[in-house]
C-alpha cells in the first residue's frame, strides 16, 4: 500500500506544479511560467529514486539519455515557436509533438545502437 501512497503524492505534486504553472500564465507571467516548466523538479525527484533504488548504473543511463532529450524538446520549441499565430494552436502543438516524437525516437534508436 505504500507505493501506492507514494505514486499518489508524486501525480498530486506534479498536478501542483501545472497548476502553479497555469495559475502565473493566467496573471500573465508568461516567462516566469515559462522558466517553471523547465525547472528539474520532476527529474531531481526521479534521479532520487532511480539512483537510490537502481544503483549508479542505471542513474547514469537515465540520465545519458535525458542530455540526448535536449535535442528533441529543442526541436519541439522551435516548431511550437515559429508556427505559433500562423497555425491554429491545436495544430501548432501537434507539428511541435510530432517533431519531438520523430526526433525522440530517431535518438531511442541511436542510444540503443550503441
Amino acid at each position: 500500500m505504500g507505493n501506492h501512497l507514494d505514486i499518489v503524492a508524486k501525480a498530486l505534486a506534479g498536478a501542483a506544479i501545472i497548476a502553479l504553472v497555469l495559475a502565473l500564465a493566467r496573471g500573465r507571467h508568461y516567462v516566469l511560467a515559462g522558466l517553471l516548466v523547465s525547472v528539474p523538479a520532476v527529474s531531481l525527484y526521479t534521479w532520487w529514486w532511480i539512483g537510490s533504488e537502481h544503483g549508479p548504473i542505471a542513474l547514469r543511463q537515465s540520465v545519458h539519455a535525458a542530455i540526448w532529450s535536449a535535442v528533441p524538446w529543442l526541436a519541439y520549441l522551435c516548431v511550437v515557436y515559429l508556427t505559433a499565430g500562423r497555425l491554429p494552436l491545436w495544430l501548432s502543438l501537434a507539428l511541435g509533438f510530432l517533431t519531438w516524437l520523430i526526433c525522440a525516437g530517431v535518438f531511442s534508436i541511436l542510444l540503443h545502437a550503441r
